[in-house]
């Protein structure tokens, strides 16, 4: 198996941002805001926020509104970082942002009793994944060892390269990611899609069971305002 059907659902477009997803952004930007202050540059909780929001469609205009709005909203938001091992062993990390932490926590213990899961410590399933930056470009009718010699000319921590007929799929190390966007922007390539995440190093094979488990669960906590994403470390599947 290819890395990128590892850390990626897709290559050639970006997925359709759902009015949702908008929504969760917007409490990330006011998250981070609340964090560090409304300096993009100097805040990098903000930074990161916007960036993501940008790369799933939301415009600058309507960043810098949320930014501005957030500044002025007395709302206090609490991070969550939920750890859990669901059906055959797989690591399952939450995130949430949240006015009512006590919704989060009632709502994601009725998730879990579905999936068959439970609580983890605190960094036993952390412990399994890693922080890369994930970048897709277009081709621009360039090789991939073109593309490499590139990113490392320029001291980008590159971890892989991989490709299909119209993307490379760039996986580097975080630290070098807002560096290699601006370095790809310099030489005309076009970017589809990006995003820092988290990517799993060892991942664990689901039955067909197991698999609709772990979707009804994914399903749950997507419609969930109060969580902002989830991963996991599950091989994956055809629905």
């Amino acid at each position: 198996m290819t890395r990128k059907h590892l850390i990626a659902n897709q290559t050639n477009k970006k997925q359709q941002t759902s009015a949702k997803q908008l929504q969760k952004l917007a409490k990330r930007i006011a998250s981070a805001v609340k964090k560090g202050g409304t300096n993009i540059q100097s805040n990098p909780h903000l930074k990161v926020a916007v960036d993501l929001a940008l790369a799933k469609g939301l415009s600058m205009d309507s960043i810098k509104r949320n930014i501005h709005g957030s500044e002025k909203d007395t709302t206090k938001i609490s991070e969550f970082c939920y750890e859990i091992f669901g059906p055959n062993g797989v690591g399952i990390i939450v995130f949430g942002l949240t006015d009512n932490p006590n919704r989060l926590l009632s709502s994601l213990n009725g998730y879990l009793a579905k999936l068959k899961g439970q609580l983890a410590k605190p960094n036993s399933v952390k412990i399994n994944f890693q922080e890369e930056g994930i970048i897709f470009v277009n081709k621009n009718n360039y090789l991939k060892d073109d593309l490499i010699e590139l990113l490392i000319l320029d001291n980008i921590n590159l971890i892989d390269v991989d490709y299909d007929e119209e993307c490379f799929e760039i996986s580097l190390h975080s630290n070098s990611y807002f560096h290699a966007k601006e370095l790809l922007k310099k030489n005309n390539f076009s970017i589809v899609d990006s995003e820092i995440k988290l990517v799993p190093l060892l991942t664990v094979d689901l039955d067909r069971n197991q698999q609709t488990l772990l979707s009804r669960f994914l399903n749950a906590c997507e419609e969930d305002d109060d969580i902002q994403f989830v991963v996991h470390n599950a091989n994956p599947w055809e629905e």
